[in-house]
């Protein structure tokens, strides 16, 4: 599906409250009302599914769109940009999250991008270190301190320092949060390390570590300082990132955020999903030498024999071949020059005698030589390739 362009402002708000105002294109309409262009895909498909309580858990969603930002552009961030996005509705389970991060790992696997890795981390984890460690009750208070968790990748410790002990926080648990946030590595070691500090709400990420275990996903890390940075998530949280490009920031984000059917009046609701930039992945992509299949150019002798050359083009579309013709009016020897100027690796030649025959002239391009065999047999030669 895809949910609205524009939604009312204050649907949009419920996700971020009104600081979102200085991140999108909000304006009032002809009707005076306060609208918004969609940022995200989420909040509308959300909306749309709090709205269908005909519908029967567990719902799935899936979505490809444009949306905005009210960004200045730069490198690898627009103003305008397109998603893809997944979500699943429904009861709680741990085995939702699991499948959420198992379809977004499958499409970067699916790109060839299996390099890229999965960093999973958990906001109650860091919301019971803050609570227990840092002896800190107020939730806005801890709030405010994932949000410096979630600019460890942007700035330096120092600049976390000074940005938050004016905000009036101490630098010592500053310290000590930005030490835990360092605790990144293979499940069992973060876990381990988690059981020592008697952090309970660490129980779900070993269960999480099970269940992608038995999905056979191995190619992921915790990290414990992902906490993502909109405040409707709540439990466990993930990016998609390229190691090799970290200018790129993440390929793909998501998690649980059973705040936002809360917020739309669905408080029995439970949400998760992912979302993906597809201009950041293609960026991801340079450099990477995609396969291409051969190309056949099929050429014609005469014009009287134009349309049967056409219905082979047809045909070997059809099989998967990748070919291509050329217009009418060019002669022969033209065409096979063209072949040669496309990099094709076969011309498939039909004339009058051809066609008398029943058979076609398969021309090899790089080795300059012709055979006269039967369409289905320069089918099969041509469909394997080189």
């Amino acid at each position: 599906m895809e949910p609205a362009t524009i939604e009312s402002l204050s649907v949009l708000r419920a996700k971020s409250g009104t600081e979102v105002d200085k991140e999108i294109y909000a304006f009032k309409d002809k009707g005076g009302r306060d609208v918004g262009l969609r940022f995200d895909l989420t909040v509308g498909m959300t909306r749309y599914v709090c709205s269908r309580r005909d519908m029967r858990p567990p719902v799935k969603l899936a979505c490809v769109g444009g949306v905005w930002r009210y960004d200045e552009p730069q490198h690898a961030r627009y103003r305008f940009h397109t998603q893809w996005d997944i979500e699943v509705y429904g009861t709680a389970s741990i085995d939702s999250d699991a499948e959420v991060i198992d379809f977004s790992r499958s499409i970067f696997d699916r790109l060839g991008m299996s390099k890229d890795s999965v960093e999973i981390g958990d906001r109650r984890v860091i919301q019971e270190f803050i609570t227990k460690r840092l002896k800190m009750e107020s939730n806005e208070r801890a709030v405010e301190l994932m949000r410096a968790l979630d600019k460890v990748q942007k700035k330096s410790r120092t600049e976390l320092l000074k940005e938050y002990t004016e905000k009036g926080f101490e630098a010592r648990d500053l310290e000590k949060l930005l030490e835990f946030g360092g605790l990144k590595g293979a499940p069992k070691d973060v876990l381990s390390r988690l059981g020592e500090l008697k952090l309970d709400s660490a129980a779900e990420m070993g269960e999480l570590a099970d269940r992608l275990a038995a999905r056979g996903i191995k190619n992921y890390e915790y990290n414990l300082s992902i906490v993502r940075g909109i405040d409707y998530y709540t439990a466990v949280v993930f990016e998609v990132v390229d190691a090799a490009r970290k200018d790129l920031g993440s390929l793909c984000g998501g998690g649980r955020y059973d705040l936002l059917p809360k917020l739309l009046g669905r408080p029995e609701l439970s949400a998760t999903g992912a979302a993906g930039g597809i201009d950041r992945a293609a960026m991801s992509l340079e450099g990477i030498k995609a396969p291409q299949l051969p190309l056949t150019l099929v050429a014609f002798a005469s014009k009287d024999v134009f349309p049967n050359a056409l219905e082979m083009l047809a045909k070997l579309r059809s099989a998967g071949v990748r070919a291509e013709a050329p217009p009418l009016e060019r002669p022969l020897s033209k065409q096979l020059e063209d072949a040669s100027a496309m990099g094709a690796r076969w011309a498939l030649i039909i004339g009058k005698k051809e066609l008398a025959s029943g058979t076609v002239t398969l021309r090899d391009m790089r080795q300059r030589s012709e055979t006269q065999l039967p369409f289905k047999d320069a089918l099969e030669k041509v469909s394997k390739g080189d």
